[in-house]
């Protein structure tokens, strides 16, 4: 039987893997609020990516890791009680762009396929991912593009839904609700501006 990684080993090489997001998102802006948790705030808005490793708890059973990341933007303003995952999800990503070969795996005890996971992750980042966050950072094209379908997967030309569009155009009319704004706040982890 092959030797399985020590939980020390799993969470060692989820911290290179987090270091890695970490170096590819700081330059945009994004910073890490929480332990899988990467926010780029703007006046409305902001920007999230969660990265998690799929499969958890399974690590001693298998030695393989499986790195996710999921992302979204939020309307600060807006009343739904969670983070909506309305952005890119390498789940997704993975099933429409198949030619794309992006390999989020690797064997933790060997090391096998580590680096090739972290090249891939860099190539996401910076061909799906920060794309599709610069193709939505003004609230115009938020509120231009049609209504995120929460079942549809992938969608890169779609954010929000069409209830966080509301809740966008009413903050940019009638101003936001500062509740709102503190809750959404504390969804990302953010304190408040001074």
């Amino acid at each position: 039987m092959p030797e399985l990684a020590s939980l020390g080993d799993v969470n060692a090489a989820l911290a290179r893997a987090h270091a890695g997001v970490d170096a590819l998102l700081a330059p945009a802006g994004f910073e890490r609020t929480r332990k899988t948790l990467w926010v780029q705030r703007r006046a409305d808005t902001a920007a999230f990516v969660f990265v998690q490793r799929d499969g958890a708890g399974r690590a001693r059973i298998r030695n393989t890791v499986e790195i996710q990341l999921q992302a979204g933007i939020r309307v600060l303003d807006s009343d739904f009680h969670a983070l909506a995952l309305n952005g890119p999800d390498t789940r997704d990503a993975l099933l429409a762009l198949r030619d794309a070969r992006f390999h989020l795996r690797f064997n933790v005890a060997s090391g096998d396929g580590e680096a090739r996971c972290h090249a891939d992750l860099a190539r996401y980042v910076t061909t799906i991912l920060l794309p599709w966050f610069e193709r939505f950072a003004e609230p115009s094209a938020l509120l231009q593009a049609s209504a995120r379908d929460p079942a549809a997967g992938l969608q890169p030309h779609a954010a929000l839904g069409a209830q966080d569009q509301a809740c966008l155009r009413q903050a940019l009319q009638q101003g936001a609700d500062p509740a709102r704004v503190a809750a959404s706040l504390a969804l990302l982890a953010i304190k408040p501006r001074r």
